[in-house]
């Protein structure tokens, strides 16, 4: 089987950022030595199941031979020269074999790190990691045993992969810790990613001068121009009743409102990004709000939809108002979909939040 493909020194740091996040765990655990120790492992292979039985042909490292890797020997990445350097690193005289073989290659025996810098990888990042299910320790050889004896496991090793996305490595990383880290160590990852996630967090100011958190991103900031911007400037008196959004289904901003119009929000329904009232019409008109970032404007099939759903709210369709919102007329999910938009429905755009686009019949 080929051996895997090698990710940068700076991928494997910034990875293990990810998994152990510096706000929560001892910085060691990411450190650039531990990102050499990660690449290094991979680049001799030594990655084994993370449960179950494991192959007597797997590999094994110590931590001292990790520091002899050099960034020049880190190219020669065919799979003959990274299984001869694992041979040279782990059979007699391995330090002598490993600068003979690197004389042979025409490279100098530059180690990235000296030997007496193994203890932080031995006697810190090793246990964490083994505690967390990112190694494997050889079975039957005993701690204090100069052999070679640990191995990433392959869930770890997976996390590395150069070839993945961001969204596939946020997909991993969330399945990683939730199948391998310890009860303490998913606690402080999950308290780290909620930290992140608040500080990164978009914060829109509802009309009743309530704050709501709202996720990253360009539809959350379409939303927040549309609460913020659009509806105090368009409505005579708007209350926002729901908010749904990726990660948190529905928010409910006014649920005595919600009871006083008699209304029931289905959560397990089609929900638009936003359903808010003006109460200062009579009677109240419902603005059915969608922010679009990507895709999915208010067109005939999606009207038809929404106003299916609103009747299972008990909004009369003749109280319903249709808003497509989107960041630009220069966005080019404006320009792709402004052509669908549904009849008797209008548009708006961020960055022109004093102006509006209305697409009805002409009465006649």
């Amino acid at each position: 089987m080929a051996p895997r493909a090698l990710p940068t020194h700076e991928q494997c740091v910034d990875r293990l950022g990810l998994v152990f996040p510096r706000t929560a765990f001892d910085t060691v655990l990411s450190s650039p030595q531990a990102g050499w120790a990660v690449a290094s492992m991979l680049y001799v292979d030594a990655v084994v199941p993370a449960d179950g039985d494991i192959s007597n042909q797997s590999h094994w490292v110590r931590p001292t031979m990790l520091l002899w890797l050099s960034d020049e020997a880190y190219t020669h990445a065919d799979a003959q020269s990274r299984e001869s350097w694992f041979l040279a690193a782990t059979g007699p005289a391995a330090k002598r074999a490993v600068g003979d073989l690197m004389s042979r290659w025409g490279l100098p025996f530059d180690p990235k790190y000296g030997d007496n810098s193994r203890e932080t990888i031995r006697g810190h990042v090793f246990p964490r990691w083994l505690d967390e299910g990112a190694l494997r320790v050889k079975p039957g050889v005993k701690t204090t045993s100069p052999l070679p004896r640990w191995a990433l496991t392959d869930a770890f090793a997976d996390l590395f992969d150069p070839a993945i996305d961001e969204q596939e490595l946020a997909v991993r990383v969330e399945d990683f810790r939730s199948h391998h880290m310890s009860p303490a160590g998913k606690v402080k990852a999950l308290t780290a990613r909620r930290r992140s996630d608040q500080e990164h967090a978009i914060s829109v100011l509802l009309p009743d001068d309530t704050k709501r958190q709202l996720e990253p991103g360009e539809a959350s900031l379409i939303l927040k121009g549309v609460i913020e911007e659009w509806a105090p400037a368009r409505l005579e008196d708007p209350v926002v009743l729901t908010i749904s959004e990726p990660g948190d289904k529905i928010y409910t901003a006014d649920a005595r409102m919600l009871q006083r119009l008699g209304i029931t929000i289905d959560i397990s329904d089609l929900l638009p990004d936003a359903l808010v009232v003006d109460i200062g019409t009579l009677p109240p008109q419902f603005w059915i709000i969608e922010a679009v970032a990507t895709d999915g404007p208010i067109d005939e099939d999606r009207k038809s939809a929404l106003l299916k759903w609103a009747g299972k709210q008990r909004i009369p369709d003749s109280s319903c108002r249709f808003l497509t919102a989107f960041a630009s007329r220069n966005a080019s999910p404006a320009k792709r979909r402004l052509k669908d938009l549904a009849v008797g429905t209008f548009a708006w755009y961020l960055d022109e939040p004093n102006r509006e686009l209305s697409w009805d019949e002409i009465p006649g």
